[in-house]
Protein backbone atom coordinates (compact mmCIF):
# COMPACT_ATOMS: atom_id res chain seq x y z
CA UNK A 1 0.00 0.00 0.00
CA UNK A 2 2.74 2.10 0.83
CA UNK A 3 4.41 2.04 -2.37
CA UNK A 4 0.97 2.24 -4.45
CA UNK A 5 0.96 5.91 -2.37
CA UNK A 6 4.56 7.15 -2.64
CA UNK A 7 5.03 5.78 -5.96
CA UNK A 8 3.37 6.99 -9.26
CA UNK A 9 0.13 4.10 -8.45
CA UNK A 10 -1.94 6.20 -7.01
CA UNK A 11 -1.70 9.23 -9.00
CA UNK A 12 -2.03 7.23 -12.29
CA UNK A 13 -5.29 5.62 -11.27
CA UNK A 14 -7.21 8.74 -10.07
CA UNK A 15 -5.94 10.43 -13.41
CA UNK A 16 -7.37 7.05 -15.34
CA UNK A 17 -10.40 8.01 -13.03
CA UNK A 18 -10.64 12.00 -13.84
CA UNK A 19 -10.06 10.56 -17.94
CA UNK A 20 -12.68 8.14 -17.89
CA UNK A 21 -15.25 10.82 -16.38
CA UNK A 22 -14.20 13.60 -19.15
CA UNK A 23 -14.92 11.18 -22.21
CA UNK A 24 -17.86 10.56 -20.50
CA UNK A 25 -18.66 13.69 -20.21
CA UNK A 26 -18.06 14.56 -23.49
CA UNK A 27 -19.95 11.63 -24.98
CA UNK A 28 -22.89 12.98 -23.59
CA UNK A 29 -22.70 16.25 -24.31
CA UNK A 30 -21.58 15.58 -27.55
CA UNK A 31 -25.23 13.64 -27.80
CA UNK A 32 -27.03 16.23 -26.51
CA UNK A 33 -25.94 18.95 -28.76
CA UNK A 34 -26.43 16.98 -31.62
CA UNK A 35 -30.22 16.32 -30.67
CA UNK A 36 -30.77 19.56 -30.08
CA UNK A 37 -29.61 21.03 -33.30
CA UNK A 38 -31.47 18.20 -34.58
CA UNK A 39 -34.13 19.58 -33.04
CA UNK A 40 -33.67 23.21 -34.04
CA UNK A 41 -32.93 22.28 -37.48
CA UNK A 42 -36.14 20.51 -37.93
CA UNK A 43 -38.51 22.54 -36.56
CA UNK A 44 -36.84 26.04 -38.17
CA UNK A 45 -37.37 24.42 -41.77
CA UNK A 46 -40.46 22.93 -40.81
CA UNK A 47 -41.70 26.25 -39.83
CA UNK A 48 -40.03 28.27 -43.32
CA UNK A 49 -40.24 24.95 -45.62
CA UNK A 50 -42.58 21.76 -45.03
CA UNK A 51 -41.44 19.76 -47.77
CA UNK A 52 -37.27 20.59 -47.53
CA UNK A 53 -37.96 19.44 -44.00
CA UNK A 54 -39.99 16.37 -45.07
CA UNK A 55 -36.53 15.17 -47.11
CA UNK A 56 -34.09 15.72 -44.32
CA UNK A 57 -32.37 12.34 -43.26
CA UNK A 58 -31.06 10.98 -40.39
CA UNK A 59 -32.19 8.93 -37.37
CA UNK A 60 -32.53 11.71 -35.09
CA UNK A 61 -34.06 13.58 -37.99
CA UNK A 62 -36.49 10.89 -38.22
CA UNK A 63 -37.57 10.00 -34.82
CA UNK A 64 -38.11 14.17 -34.53
CA UNK A 65 -39.86 14.53 -37.90
CA UNK A 66 -42.45 10.82 -36.13
CA UNK A 67 -42.49 13.22 -32.60
CA UNK A 68 -43.64 16.15 -34.64
CA UNK A 69 -46.07 14.66 -37.03
CA UNK A 70 -47.46 12.73 -33.88
CA UNK A 71 -47.89 16.15 -31.90
CA UNK A 72 -49.53 17.70 -34.77
CA UNK A 73 -51.91 14.63 -35.61
CA UNK A 74 -53.03 14.09 -31.72
CA UNK A 75 -56.61 14.78 -31.17
CA UNK A 76 -55.64 15.18 -27.49
CA UNK A 77 -54.21 18.37 -26.72
CA UNK A 78 -52.73 17.48 -23.44
CA UNK A 79 -50.42 15.04 -24.65
CA UNK A 80 -49.31 17.31 -27.35
CA UNK A 81 -48.53 20.01 -24.97
CA UNK A 82 -46.61 17.58 -22.80
CA UNK A 83 -44.77 15.88 -25.51
CA UNK A 84 -43.47 19.61 -26.90
CA UNK A 85 -43.01 20.36 -23.22
CA UNK A 86 -40.69 17.34 -23.43
CA UNK A 87 -38.86 18.83 -26.24
CA UNK A 88 -38.64 22.07 -24.36
CA UNK A 89 -37.14 20.66 -21.21
CA UNK A 90 -34.55 18.20 -22.62
CA UNK A 91 -33.29 21.64 -24.45
CA UNK A 92 -33.08 23.42 -21.41
CA UNK A 93 -31.19 20.66 -19.61
CA UNK A 94 -28.07 20.66 -21.90
CA UNK A 95 -26.69 23.51 -20.00
CA UNK A 96 -27.25 22.47 -16.39
CA UNK A 97 -25.28 19.09 -17.57
CA UNK A 98 -22.53 21.21 -19.07
CA UNK A 99 -22.51 23.11 -15.35
CA UNK A 100 -22.68 19.65 -13.99
CA UNK A 101 -19.84 18.08 -16.05
CA UNK A 102 -17.27 20.72 -15.22
CA UNK A 103 -17.82 21.31 -11.69
CA UNK A 104 -17.49 17.06 -11.33
CA UNK A 105 -14.28 17.34 -13.15
CA UNK A 106 -13.21 20.01 -10.64
CA UNK A 107 -14.08 18.61 -7.81
CA UNK A 108 -12.16 15.49 -8.84
CA UNK A 109 -9.03 17.58 -9.40
CA UNK A 110 -9.39 19.01 -5.88
CA UNK A 111 -10.43 15.84 -4.37
CA UNK A 112 -7.01 14.84 -5.40
CA UNK A 113 -5.19 17.52 -4.10
CA UNK A 114 -6.85 16.50 -0.48
CA UNK A 115 -6.22 13.40 -0.68
CA UNK A 116 -2.68 13.90 -2.03
CA UNK A 117 -2.12 16.12 1.20
CA UNK A 118 -3.55 14.17 3.79
CA UNK A 119 -1.35 11.19 2.38
CA UNK A 120 1.69 13.26 2.69
CA UNK A 121 0.79 14.48 6.07
CA UNK A 122 0.00 10.63 6.57
CA UNK A 123 3.43 9.68 5.95
CA UNK A 124 5.65 12.39 7.01
CA UNK A 125 7.01 10.26 9.78
CA UNK A 126 9.60 8.65 7.09
CA UNK A 127 11.63 11.60 6.05
CA UNK A 128 10.83 14.60 3.25
CA UNK A 129 11.74 12.20 0.39
CA UNK A 130 8.30 10.09 1.34
CA UNK A 131 6.19 13.50 1.06
CA UNK A 132 6.70 13.74 -2.71
CA UNK A 133 4.79 10.62 -4.32
CA UNK A 134 1.33 12.05 -2.49
CA UNK A 135 2.09 15.63 -3.28
CA UNK A 136 2.49 14.31 -7.18
CA UNK A 137 -1.18 12.65 -6.70
CA UNK A 138 -2.39 16.76 -5.45
CA UNK A 139 -0.52 18.29 -8.30
CA UNK A 140 -1.52 16.08 -11.24
CA UNK A 141 -5.34 15.42 -10.27
CA UNK A 142 -5.64 19.23 -9.73
CA UNK A 143 -4.21 19.82 -12.85
CA UNK A 144 -6.14 17.35 -14.92
CA UNK A 145 -9.49 18.02 -13.32
CA UNK A 146 -8.58 21.69 -14.51
CA UNK A 147 -7.73 21.20 -17.63
CA UNK A 148 -10.40 18.75 -18.30
CA UNK A 149 -13.01 21.65 -16.99
CA UNK A 150 -11.45 24.10 -19.36
CA UNK A 151 -11.83 21.80 -22.25
CA UNK A 152 -15.34 21.27 -21.44
CA UNK A 153 -15.99 24.76 -21.11
CA UNK A 154 -14.32 25.52 -24.43
CA UNK A 155 -15.69 22.82 -26.62
CA UNK A 156 -19.42 23.50 -25.63
CA UNK A 157 -19.95 26.22 -23.63
CA UNK A 158 -20.85 28.86 -26.52
CA UNK A 159 -21.92 26.55 -29.01
CA UNK A 160 -24.59 24.85 -25.98
CA UNK A 161 -25.58 28.14 -25.26
CA UNK A 162 -27.14 29.46 -28.81
CA UNK A 163 -28.11 26.04 -30.17
CA UNK A 164 -30.13 25.86 -26.89
CA UNK A 165 -31.26 28.97 -27.40
CA UNK A 166 -32.47 28.78 -31.23
CA UNK A 167 -33.92 25.71 -30.03
CA UNK A 168 -36.00 26.88 -28.03
CA UNK A 169 -37.57 29.75 -30.16
CA UNK A 170 -38.14 27.36 -32.58
CA UNK A 171 -39.99 24.93 -30.33
CA UNK A 172 -41.94 28.25 -29.35
CA UNK A 173 -42.96 29.20 -32.89
CA UNK A 174 -43.60 25.70 -34.14
CA UNK A 175 -45.55 25.24 -31.17
CA UNK A 176 -47.13 28.26 -31.36
CA UNK A 177 -48.23 27.96 -34.99
CA UNK A 178 -49.12 24.07 -34.18
CA UNK A 179 -51.96 25.72 -31.64
CA UNK A 180 -52.74 28.30 -34.56
CA UNK A 181 -53.65 25.60 -36.83
CA UNK A 182 -55.76 23.70 -34.43
CA UNK A 183 -57.86 26.73 -33.31
CA UNK A 184 -61.26 27.16 -35.37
Amino acid sequence: MAELVQGWGLTALMLVVITIVFAGAALHLRAELRWVRALTDHLGLDLVDQQAAARQTGLEIEAIRDEAHAVLGSSDAAWAQKQVRAWHLRALRVEPALAFWVDLLRQLGLLGTVLGLALSLAVNEQGAAALLGPLSLAVWTTVAGLAYSIVLSASFGTRLNAWVDACDRNIEAWDARRRARGAP
